[in-house]
């Protein structure tokens, strides 16, 4: 069960991605969920997560490439600073990531049993923001499939 703190965490990254991305969407809150993931599994360089390097495979097309500034907001792993590499999947969408200073590495696949249950609601006509506060309040185990090497 979530702590208060760690939903007022999870709103505050929520908003940062927002504030980045223009707008609230499901898919930009499957991106900062998974974005926290490695900073709760990983053994991570204190500041900033500093040594994390991330690989994001998506399809190239919006609503799917909206993960991609979830996660970078949640991870400050940019294009820009090299920390963030994207890569064109035909349907599987997942990120890896890899610390530097351990070489540990994870894996997160999205659920596509989720993904299509999104793109049925978004064609039925539910809001994207609706959307996204049910997609914050999913458990882990509903949104993700976690790998850890």
């Amino acid at each position: 069960m979530k702590t208060a703190s760690r939903d007022k965490g999870l709103e505050s990254s929520i908003r940062k991605a927002v504030e980045l991305h223009g707008h609230l969407g499901p898919f930009l809150v499957i991106g900062v969920r998974i974005g926290n993931l490695p900073k709760n599994i990983l053994t991570l360089n204190a500041k900033e997560n500093s040594g994390l390097l991330a690989t994001v495979a998506t399809p190239p097309t919006t609503p799917f490439t909206c993960i991609i500034d979830g996660i970078q907001t949640a991870t400050r792993c940019t294009v820009g600073n090299g920390k963030l590499r994207i890569r064109n999947s035909k349907g599987r969408m997942f990120a890896s990531f890899k610390c530097e200073d351990t070489s540990q590495t994870l894996t997160v696949t999205v659920n596509p049993n989720l993904v299509k249950q999104l793109m049925k609601k978004m064609s039925e006509g539910v809001t994207s923001e609706e959307l996204a506060k049910q997609v914050a309040a999913m458990p882990e185990s509903k949104l993700f499939i976690i790998e850890k090497d």
